[in-house]
């Protein structure tokens, strides 16, 4: 089992002093015991008690786990953001209490494993939440730039979230070709989309204005990596879990008064 050091330190003041409080060290003993003696005794307890200190190990790092996240939640709440919705493509009632707003990668394994969460979120709140979608494709992802114009392109047919769906459930299979095209081509075939526009949007240069627009909010919000959400303005960075993410519901929920 590898301990970081920094746990190590405190299991060993911990069990140096649960020895001491125990009565297995006399508090005479305890002042002439030199400090080679203190780590004999450690280590024979971690030998003798590996699962207590697994045990002690799991609970430590879980509960700095959950300080680090509630700081990092109380500070999104208190820098809540304005996220302008414009014409990106949208889900959920228009009108509802809560807005998502999703940065997203189509080539990023993590955007890619947040998508069952999302709609998972979605679907425990359907009247409460609208999901919005924002391109922002990063640099190092070659194939990510057609993958969103091609989303756009499906979106012109009214089927972007069905588009979106299959290319994050393929992302492995059109990632690593060199031109993406005919992958591309038979997704859009596969949704029964009318395949001659769909070509034709795909090379629609506003595509390119709309990636960059997205870009240069997702710098001016602050956004480093994908995939970054803002809930009612609230950042949450990174493929979280779902009872993260309702517990960040919650709490914004909380503080407007929403039912």
């Amino acid at each position: 089992m590898k301990i970081s050091a920094r746990v190590g330190a405190i299991l060993c003041v911990t069990v140096a002093f649960a020895l001491w409080a125990n009565g297995c060290v006399s508090e005479n003993e305890n002042k002439e015991m030199g400090k080679a003696e203190v780590e004999a005794i450690v280590r024979d307890y971690i030998k003798n008690n590996p699962q207590e200190i697994t045990a002690a190990v799991k609970q430590f790092e879980q509960q700095q786990r959950q300080a680090q996240e509630q700081a990092q939640l109380n500070q999104a709440l208190q820098q809540r953001v304005e996220v302008p919705i414009g014409s990106s493509p949208s889900q959920g009632p228009s009108d509802a209490p809560i807005t998502i707003v999703e940065f997203s990668d189509f080539q990023c394994p993590f955007c890619a494993r947040s998508v069952p969460t999302i709609q998972a979120l979605r679907a425990n709140h359907p009247d409460q939440t609208r999901l919005v979608f924002k391109n922002a494709p990063l640099d190092f992802h070659t194939q990510a730039p057609a993958a969103h114009k091609a989303a756009m392109a499906a979106g012109e047919q009214g089927k972007f979230w069905e588009y979106r769906q299959i290319l994050m459930a393929h992302q492995q299979e059109w990632a690593k070709e060199v031109d993406g095209k005919e992958k591309f081509i038979a997704y859009a075939t596969q949704l029964e989309m009318d395949i001659a526009k769909f070509e034709k949007d795909m090379q629609n240069p506003e595509y390119e204005k709309v990636m960059t627009e997205d870009n240069a909010l997702a710098k001016k919000l602050g956004v480093q990596g994908t995939p970054t959400y803002f809930i009612n303005g609230a950042m949450v960075v990174g493929a979280r879990d779902l009872g993260y993410f309702e517990k960040v519901l919650s709490e914004v929920a909380k503080s407007m008064a929403i039912k």
